[in-house]
């Protein structure tokens, strides 16, 4: 076994068990057609690190009943859930770094750990309770960063995908978006379910404009 299957055998065991067979079979896919396409295995490794953790941190979450109130008020959010999963995110990218000087790669330049770009969320809007009932959850999103106006992310709840070509929407920008934010769009109302504010990376920020988790945030 090749040090890249391995590696990707970890991400397999990392990811939840509902998930594992969809996601062999884009990770597998990926890394036979990305070379051909100039993408590096290690890159490919990288996001298949950060999609297993971030699913893994979210099916804990959910297993244990963890919701906590919106930093901004009103309504619940799984605070908790985002700040994992951008830690996981960056953690993932990292991983896939190394795992890609192991596999006999040539060394590249790396970028330090503080200015790597968040590209992707997980949280309520795109899992799966662990009771398997989808009651009341979006069919269809796109997550949109509002301080660039690109979508960095989309998700296909009967597909079980979160490739671009699995959803038919594109965002037009409105003036009402909150600024310096995320914010996950339902397709089928064009109606914004969640947001919270970022940094100039991605990672999430409380009310006051300090990262999640840091002293007196």
């Amino acid at each position: 076994m090749s040090v890249g299957d391995a590696l990707l055998n970890l991400c397999l065991m990392v990811t939840p068990p509902h998930l594992r067979a969809v996601r062999e079979e884009q990770w597998r896919a990926d890394l036979r057609d990305g070379p051909s396409m100039g993408i590096s295995a290690g890159s490919l490794l990288a996001a298949a690190a950060r999609s297993s953790a971030t699913a893994r941190v979210q099916d804990m979450l959910y297993r244990g009943g963890t919701v906590l109130a919106r930093i901004k008020g009103g309504n619940m959010k799984m605070t908790l859930g985002i700040a994992g999963a951008a830690a996981f995110v960056v953690a993932g990218t990292v991983f896939g770094v190394q795992a890609s000087n192991s596999a006999g790669e040539a060394p590249a330049a790396q970028t330090p750990v503080h200015d790597l770009q968040i590209q992707g969320y997980e949280g309520w809007w795109n899992s799966t309770p662990v009771d398997g009932d989808t009651t009341g959850l979006p069919a269809e999103t796109v997550t949109v960063n509002t301080r660039t106006g690109d979508v960095i992310d989309v998700f296909n709840r009967a597909k079980n995908s979160t490739l671009a070509s699995d959803v038919d929407y594109t965002p037009v920008p409105d003036p009402s978006w909150p600024a310096n934010s995320i914010i996950i769009i339902d397709t089928a109302s064009g109606q914004i379910i969640e947001d919270f504010l970022v940094d100039d990376k991605g990672s999430p920020l409380d009310e006051n404009g300090k990262p999640l988790g840091s002293p007196g945030a």
